[in-house]
């Protein structure tokens, strides 16, 4: 397939382009930083370009299969910035996804996000349970949701809302400007000072689903023509709390360091029994889909990134 995607060279977006383009698609990827790359080295079937090049000519996505969405303001400048989240966020979405339709693109997959479900995200959720949006990383994202499954229903687009969870491993390309999410963060630190420090006493859990299970479920979900209401939950399906994550991640650094790693949390762990969390991804599964990810090895992947990027 012919695959465009946005925010191509980001955190998710540049794991997914290198994927993809190593499993016999031809990947466009899209990234406002495609003019200042020299250097970059692209694996066979990717290419980058800068968006205003199909901004400005609409008509050029007439050549691709399916458009991907990941570009979006993260949820910190969502706060900093609210009217810019809404241009982000919301508007250039419908842009996009009214430019793939016109330019006759069958497909428009956006990548969403759990917390649409409310916050803080506790109990039980699959496709089917009411939105809570609440922070405004969310609310923008539920409004572009809404606007992606419009398009699905009113205009017959095959189109595709992913509401990913916490998804984690190494970056594809130092483009990936996400240092501030957990894994990442936690490594950075055991990498650059030998210690780790919670804000937290940890127990708070998420669902943390392995970059590479990500690349695989777009991947598979190209192949699918079945796709019920067009919403999937992308997760792991289990709920790990930040301490223990923490922990594997303090394993994986002193082993590959060979010294310790200090590790310490800033709360005292609190009596309070911690919530449950079970995002389902049964929907998912049911496409035959199967988890294949380690955890240890996409750590592994994010420690070794900034080893090799200090």
């Amino acid at each position: 397939m012919n695959i465009i995607i946005s925010g191509g060279l980001g955190y998710v977006g540049g794991r997914l382009s290198k994927y993809l383009a190593a499993n016999g698609h031809t990947v466009t990827a899209l990234s406002r930083q495609a003019n200042s790359l020299p250097g970059l080295v692209l694996p066979t079937g990717m290419t980058v370009a800068h968006p205003d090049v199909f901004a400005q000519n609409p008509d050029s996505l007439n050549v691709f299969d399916v458009f991907i969405h990941l570009a979006a303001l993260n949820e910190n400048d969502c706060v900093k910035y609210p009217e810019k989240a809404i241009d982000v966020n919301i508007t250039q979405t419908w842009q996009w996804l009214d430019r793939a339709y016109k330019a006759g693109i069958k497909q428009f997959i956006y990548f969403s996000t759990a917390h649409v479900y409310g916050m803080p995200l506790q109990g039980y959720y699959d496709e089917e349970s009411p939105t809570h949006p609440v922070h405004p990383y969310a609310i923008t994202h539920k409004c572009a949701e809404d606007y992606v499954l419009s398009y699905r229903h009113e205009k017959g687009m095959n189109n595709l809302v992913l509401r990913l969870t916490n998804a984690f491993g190494g970056p594809a390309f130092p483009t990936a400007d996400r240092w501030t999410l957990l894994v990442n963060d936690l490594c950075r630190s055991a990498i650059a000072t030998g210690t780790m420090t919670l804000q937290t006493d940890g127990m708070q859990v998420r669902d943390f689903v392995c970059l590479q299970d990500v690349e695989r479920a777009v991947n598979h979900l190209l192949l699918l023509n079945e796709h019920g209401n067009g919403i999937y939950n992308i997760g792991a399906g289990h709920a790990t709390s930040i301490w223990d994550m923490a922990l594997m991640v303090q394993n994986k650094a002193e082993a590959i360091l060979q010294k310790t790693i200090q590790l310490t949390r800033k709360q005292a762990v609190s009596t309070t029994v911690p919530f449950e969390l079970d995002i389902s991804i049964q929907k998912f599964l049911q496409t035959s889909f199967r988890l294949s990810g380690k955890a240890s090895n996409e750590i592994e992947s994010t420690l070794r990134y900034f080893i090799n990027h200090q």
